[in-house]
């Protein structure tokens, strides 16, 4: 722009033409003069030559002056045409280092969000790494990437299986901490995701871990694929599930064990015994039903934690006889199940059946106490005896009531009669139920003779029944239902209560010192109210306690000694005698007659029967009176039928007889004739 200026000075431009036109002048002056005065010699001619000597001053000055201006003009002119070309290109130049600034700075802006967008994917990556380590850290999962047969896993890995990665190191592959039940399974399954394309796969599988457990794990992964459909890597996570697993297999044990033995269960029992009977095979299936005998008396007495203690004893006794063709199951409360398959002949389940009954009659030792228990068991057979396991339980559990039936302790096998006997026995409960209400029971009373003085000394009461549909029912046949079903405690009561009434109603005639005998069921002993019940009745009839005498079995005694022993003395006390009936058919008469407050001896009819022909017989008749008296107790025979009988009892010095051939059984108003009879 240094030039331009120069151009473009005016001021200096003119003064260098005003001394430019100055210079010419002079030096057009100066020579002029000297050029006349040298060459014109005339005065005249001075005048006319200085004329034309201005006239061409003027004209060779105007020339001077135009020239000069025009080029001066001329050279601003095209130095303007260049300055406006230049200004132009400078406009344009201008123009496009606008437009290049615009771009530049729309660059800048675009540079700027570029950048701001790079800062937020920065930040957005920091925060998913940040979220992804917290998760990972966080998580029950290990996370792991498979590529190229190697696995990289995530620090989580390592606390599950308690490994550093220089453990791993040192081995061929981590697949060697599979157990080797597993590898094959697992490898199945990662190809058949591979070769069938599906959305993940999953397994199962135990894990080796360094303190050398194994736990539970499961694989959940994915095939990754490159541009050309082809395997890249595997990616997924491991899941320690061992706390699952074990949860599970608590699950199955409540499922299909019995929680207070350890035994498998009726679930257990049911699937196996299903499984058999689809199985084409040739051998049998044998049930045996093993029902422990009157367990809940003992539970009813002894409470329910002696009652588990000895159902876990006797569990540890049944599976003695486990093994891989015989199973041990308890259905619930006092009920086994032995499941025997793979034998030819019946003959060996009742072989075992004997076994086990023989060992379950052995002594159980529970909290420094011996306990005797015994236990009825039926017998089926698959497929004899059922086509399904509801048939199978079903005839089992009625062999189990025949034994019960039979007297306990017993081994029943299934036959197609019985079948009859537990529809009977049906009809009987049915109809029990309301005999009660309706007043269907009655009471007979069979009287006792005194050897001493051949007068009636008392009687014992016994209960009869007779139902509009069922017709007169005998006692050994609904007694037995009755406690199995619990309604001999009603019962019972009923009994008690008019056999003390009728006692009393005898007294207020004037027969004061007749006695009455009532049976009373090992129930009924081991209800908690059993001794105020008989108080209470006693006190309503107020009739003295002296006259009243309960019988109960040796049978009761074996069941749940401490507690009846408890109350027996508890109504001794209060004078109450207790008789020991049926003496002779139990296990320890002898240890009872000692221990316990017994007053009266009863003598069972099996001894009495065979007197007159049974030198056997004789003795122990003559042996049991004896042992009776010399324990200061009354001896009383059972069912004197004959005449013999009765003589052989009276020099033995037996103190009363009952039976047909003094009385047999009579309502209360035949009683009052026979009382009101002379003797």
């Amino acid at each position: 722009m240094g030039e331009n200026e120069k151009i473009y000075d005016y001021k200096k431009i003119s003064i260098k033409i005003c001394l430019m036109y100055l210079s010419i002048g002079l030096l057009w002056i100066l020579l002029s003069d000297i050029a006349i005065v040298t060459f014109v010699k005339e005065k005249e001619s001075v005048t006319s030559i200085s004329m034309l000597k201005g006239w061409g001053y003027v004209a060779i000055s105007g020339i001077l002056i135009y020239s000069i201006t025009y080029f001066t003009l001329k050279k601003v002119s095209d130095q303007e045409a260049q300055l406006r070309k230049s200004y132009q290109e400078l406009l344009a130049a201008n123009m496009e280092i606008e437009a290049t600034y615009g771009q530049l700075a729309a660059s800048e802006d675009l540079l700027k969000q570029q950048y701001q967008e790079l800062i937020m994917h920065q930040q957005k990556l920091i925060e998913s790494e940040k979220r992804y380590r917290l998760i990972t850290e966080a998580t029950n999962d290990a996370i792991w990437e498979e590529k190229n047969n190697h696995r990289y896993f995530s620090p989580r890995w390592y606390e599950i299986t308690g490994y550093t990665e220089e453990d791993l190191m040192d081995l061929d592959s981590w697949k060697d901490l599979i157990h080797p039940e597993d590898r094959e399974v697992i490898q199945k399954i990662i190809t058949e995701h591979k070769r069938s394309r599906t959305p993940f796969y999953q397994c199962e599988y135990r894990l080796k871990t360094k303190d050398g457990q194994y736990k539970w794990i499961q694989e959940r992964g994915k095939v990754d694929l490159d541009e050309n459909g082809d395997f890249y890597y595997l990616v997924g996570s491991h899941t320690d599930i061992t706390a699952v697993k074990e949860y599970e297999q608590k699950l199955h044990q409540l499922a299909f064990h019995d929680q207070l033995t350890g035994l498998k269960n009726r679930n257990s029992f049911t699937n196996t015994l299903t499984r058999l009977m689809k199985q084409e095979h040739s051998q049998k299936i044998g049930l045996i039903f093993v029902d422990i005998d009157n367990f809940k008396y003992i539970n009813d007495s002894m409470g329910h934690t002696l009652g588990d203690l000895l159902l876990k004893e006797i569990g540890k006794r049944l599976v003695k006889f486990q093994n891989e063709h015989t199973n041990i199951y308890r259905l619930g409360g006092d009920e086994y199940i032995i499941l025997i398959e793979d034998f030819e002949e019946i003959h060996a389940v009742e072989k075992l059946a004997v076994h086990v009954l023989r060992d379950l009659n052995k002594p159980l030792e529970i909290n420094s106490s011996s306990f005797f228990i015994t236990a009825s068991m039926g017998i089926s057979i698959f497929p004899e005896h059922g086509k399904n396991i509801d048939e199978l339980l079903k005839n089992a559990d009625i062999a189990v009531f025949r034994a019960k039936e039979a007297g306990k302790n017993k081994i029943i096998i299934f036959n197609e009669p019985m079948n009859e006997a537990v529809t009977q026995r049906a009809q009987i409960e049915k109809h029990l139920r309301t005999a009660l209400e309706r007043n269907e029971f009655e009471l007979l009373y069979q009287p006792q003779l005194d050897m001493t003085t051949n007068q009636i000394s008392g009687f014992e009461a016994l209960i009869r029944w007779k139902n509009p549909e069922l017709g007169y029912v005998p006692p050994n046949r609904f007694i037995s239902v009755a406690e199995d079903t619990h309604l001999i405690i009603p019962i019972g009561k009923w009994v008690l209560r008019n056999s003390i009434l009728f006692l009393k109603h005898l007294h207020d005639r004037g027969y004061t010192d007749l006695t009455m005998s009532v049976n009373i069921s090992m129930l009924q002993l081991l209800q908690d109210d059993f001794v105020d019940m008989v108080t209470e009745t006693l006190e309503l009839v107020k009739i003295n306690p002296k006259y009243i005498e309960l019988e109960i079995t040796e049978s009761i005694l074996m069941e749940s000694y401490e507690t009846i022993a408890k109350k027996l003395r508890h109504l001794k006390a209060i004078g109450v005698r207790i008789a020991l009936d049926d003496f002779g058919t139990g296990y320890s008469s002898l240890h009872y007659l000692k221990h316990l407050p017994i007053s009266t001896l009863k003598i069972d009819k099996i001894f009495i029967d065979n007197i007159s022909v049974d030198k056997r017989n004789k003795c122990l008749t003559h042996l049991m009176v004896k042992i009776g008296k010399a324990m200061g107790l009354c001896v009383v025979a059972e069912g004197v039928e004959t005449q013999e009988q009765m003589e052989y009892l009276k020099k033995h010095k037996c103190n009363k007889i009952q039976g047909y051939l003094f009385c047999k059984p009579l309502p209360y108003n035949e009683i009052i004739k026979k009382l009101e009879r002379k003797p």
